[in-house]
């Protein structure tokens, strides 16, 4: 059985700025409305995301026998200024950085697992809200109390069993609505993103033609709008 106090120590050490552990079983639809977004036709031409929908909401679908997953966040500095390329961007290429921290981290607790950094179909934002890292955001992201959104995201699933999880945090959202006002092009709603209206799907990863009614604000490589009207963020 693994130890929690052990795991989290080990992740400090290769590099993570912190972690947690969720028992692996399947998200809800209120925790994860993949489903309800698919329906309405909001992921555009993300055709992608309309395959292995059971693995995004359970990991026992993507690795047979799950029991834990390992969520770890590793933090980047925020943006001096707005416009041009997301601060995500700015400084390194993270899919690389946090696979190999997950690799070291791995190797370091003697496990076997599936490391996950935004390119297999797990939910990185969810898993870290199971895990009580953060919660999500009404702009779909996670938010911590320490660094806000300006964070990366990694899990770790495996079949070992956790000998303490930790538990989600409740919503540090309110009654504040800035993310959704500041989005120039109303993208924004129920804490689901209409893509075709989001002005990093068409500056991020295959770059798409901009529709002359989605205003960039300056971007050309994601966008950073809504995370900048974050409390959090500041």
């Amino acid at each position: 059985m693994l130890s929690s106090a052990e795991i989290k120590r080990a992740a400090l050490t290769v590099g993570f700025d912190a972690c947690g552990v969720a028992p692996a079983g399947a998200l809800t639809d209120e925790e994860y409305p993949l489903r309800q977004w698919l329906a309405k036709g909001w992921h555009g031409g993300l055709d992608y995301m309309e395959r292995n929908v059971d693995k995004r909401m359970d990991p026992r679908q993507l690795l047979p026998g799950a029991r834990s997953v390992i969520c770890c966040v590793s933090a980047y500095p925020p943006p001096e200024t707005a416009g041009g390329v997301a601060a995500y961007a700015r400084t390194r290429e993270y899919h690389k950085v946090v696979k190999n921290m997950l690799f070291a981290l791995r190797e370091q607790l003697g496990i076997e697992g599936k490391c996950c950094c935004d390119t297999v179909p797990i939910s990185d934002k969810h898993w870290a809200t199971r895990a009580g890292l953060g919660w999500i955001g009404r702009h779909t992201l996670l938010v911590t109390e320490r660094w806000g959104s300006w964070v990366n995201l990694g899990e770790i699933v495996t079949i070992e069993e956790c000998d303490v999880y930790d538990t989600p945090l409740p919503s540090g959202c309110t009654d504040c609505n800035l993310c959704v006002e500041a989005c120039p092009n109303h993208a924004i709603g129920d804490k689901m993103i209409d893509v075709r209206r989001c002005t990093a799907y068409y500056t991020t990863h295959h770059q798409r033609e901009l529709p002359p009614e989605v205003d960039a604000h300056g971007y050309t490589q994601g966008c950073d709008i809504c995370q900048l009207a974050c409390p959090y963020n500041r």
